[in-house]
């Protein structure tokens, strides 16, 4: 049975929300459509860096989203809003596409896994190919200690970005192979 990407679906499922609010409308008003966040995020828990890393998660995790991030949420489902969207090995290449984005303090970049076998770092302790701003808090789509814990290929994982800087994160599991990524938030 062939797997039909997150990417693909939700294309697909806009291509006909479009047609269907498209049909029969004569106004030129624009539509609110589908840009609710129907994603759910993990609750609880927290590692010892602080910054409310709760690991992967199951699409039955319990807590549905009302669009705000809960960092290191890894979740099922669509991304917030406000912010960018980044996939993670899309076409199962070992890369961040985009590789590099810029967003606003306060902004929620979603990483998307397109394949398997992936994660999101910015933890310097866990890679010296890492960097982040002095007074920004590190993040990572695992918990403090299991660096090599992969998210499953259709889940997502959020970061709300509060420090201005530059950030240079990675996938632990493909960092030798070049697998980096950079976030430029500016104020």
């Amino acid at each position: 049975m062939e797997r039909t990407s997150r990417r693909r679906f939700i294309a697909g499922i806009g291509a006909v929300a479009i047609t269907a609010a498209g049909a029969g409308c004569s106004s030129s008003g624009t539509s609110s459509g589908s840009g609710s966040n129907d994603s759910t995020e993990t609750g609880g828990g927290s590692d010892s860096s602080g910054d409310g890393t709760t690991g992967r998660s199951s699409a039955d995790n319990g807590t549905a989203s009302d669009g705000t991030s809960t960092d290191g949420a890894a979740t099922a489902g669509g991304g917030g809003s406000g912010g960018k969207t980044v996939a993670a090995g899309p076409d199962g290449s070992l890369v961040f596409e985009p590789e590099q984005i810029e967003v606003s303090v306060g902004d929620t970049v979603t990483w998307e896994f397109e394949s398997a076998g992936h994660n999101v770092s910015a933890r310097p302790q866990d890679s010296d190919k890492v960097s982040i701003p002095d007074d920004a808090e590190s993040f990572a789509s695992y918990d403090n200690g299991d660096s090599f814990a992969v998210v499953s290929e259709g889940e997502t994982y959020e970061h709300t970005f509060e420090t201005a800087g530059d950030y240079t994160y990675v996938c632990i599991p493909h960092t030798s192979s070049g697998m980096v990524g950079t976030v430029t938030v500016s104020e």
